[in-house]
């Protein structure tokens, strides 16, 4: 049994403050997380909340998937011998799993701890299931981020019997990879007769992180697959900032695609902002990932610079990066705000680079 301790992402996000450790119990549950350092957060009202999501590895559906979480005081957690403040233990948000499929789960800390600053996540086990059929279809419409984030979907029973109890998803996750969800909101109808449609509405306060969202829907006895949504739009913008023209440079300015291993290279963007006025002033950071070709491609390098718009005129935000493996790898870009909210879409222009020995 491995214990990872993760902190990366907490030191780049400060409004995150409690750090996780994660029991990996892969191979003897076959259920784990998909990210062994999932968002964990202190509500308004102090509670300390972890959101995550957990994979089915099995052949089957399963259901009753128990996820262990302890709370602690400091860095001597769990393998430590520590007595947890308290512990919790919460399930999947979906009642069935598919086989091979995900479900999202969210665990909240039984009081207001001001003295919880660690978190150990363990999956405890889980049941076999019988398939839910995935006779529930789901259309999202546009959503739009404001000081809320909305959406309209419609649910449409496509089975012979009604659908009861119908709980609808809307699932957020932040940019990076792999991705971790920062919000979820549910919504209900009672019931959907057979070959009907309804209509979901939500109307979310949703981390700022978030940039990409997806629905699911479940009833009692049916499933929907999940579903992405592809129309998003911010509300109001008086300030965008684009990405354009993400170049690899070598030491002499030129831009390259092929590097040696320990070669550094400068990772560059053009930004451009719109503002309402001509002097607008927008402080952000530029963030460059860089991972690895492959089915479930890894991240090899996360880095980042600050700056600063104080005029309309373009910028150019550079990242230097040392690669230290062999291999293929794309380069994706990011601005954000001081407070880790999106200034821009991430770049539609991925940068590719081979390293060699």
């Amino acid at each position: 049994m491995k214990i990872f301790v993760f902190a990366l992402l907490f030191l780049l996000f400060p409004i995150t403050t409690v750090f996780a450790q994660v029991t990996d119990t892969q191979s003897t549950l076959g259920v784990k997380l998909t990210n062994t350092a999932p968002f964990i957060y202190k509500d308004d009202e102090g509670y300390t909340v972890v959101i995550g999501e957990v994979e089915n590895t099995k052949s089957f559906p399963v259901n009753n998937v128990r996820v262990w979480v302890g709370f602690f005081s400091g860095q001597a957690a769990g393998p430590a011998g520590e007595t947890p403040l308290e512990t919790v233990t919460g399930t999947s948000l979906l009642e069935v799993i598919p086989a091979k499929g995900k479900s999202p789960f969210i665990v909240k800390s039984e009081t207001p701890d001001p003295e919880i600053a660690e978190v150990t996540i363990n999956i405890l086990g889980f049941n076999s299931a019988t398939q839910k059929q995935q006779l529930l279809e789901v259309k999202p419409g546009a959503l739009v981020i404001g000081e809320t984030i909305t959406l309209d979907a419609q649910i449409t029973n496509t089975g012979a019997n009604p659908a009861e109890n119908i709980r609808a998803h809307l699932i957020g996750y932040d940019a990076f990879s792999p991705p971790r969800i920062v919000g979820i909101q549910t919504v209900t109808l009672d019931e959907i007769a057979s070959k009907k449609t309804g209509k979901v509405s939500f109307d979310a306060v949703m981390d700022n992180r978030a940039s990409s969202f997806k629905v699911i829907a479940e009833s009692d006895g049916l499933q929907s697959k999940m579903t992405n949504v592809d129309e998003v739009s911010l509300e109001s913008p008086t300030r965008l900032i684009t990405i354009n023209d993400v170049e690899v440079l070598g030491s002499d300015g030129e831009r390259i695609s092929k590097i040696k291993i320990g070669q550094t290279v400068d990772i560059s963007s053009q930004l451009s902002i719109f503002a309402s006025s001509d002097t607008p002033e927008q402080d952000y950071v530029y963030y460059v990932q860089v991972r690895q070709f492959g089915e479930k491609p890894q991240v090899e390098f996360l880095g980042f610079t600050e700056g600063k718009f104080d005029s309309t005129d373009p910028q150019t935000a550079t990242v230097s990066w040392t690669p230290q493996s062999e291999g293929g790898f794309f380069i994706e870009t990011y601005v954000w705000d001081l407070d880790a909210v999106a200034l821009a879409a991430p770049s539609k222009t991925i940068s590719v680079i081979l390293v060699t020995p």
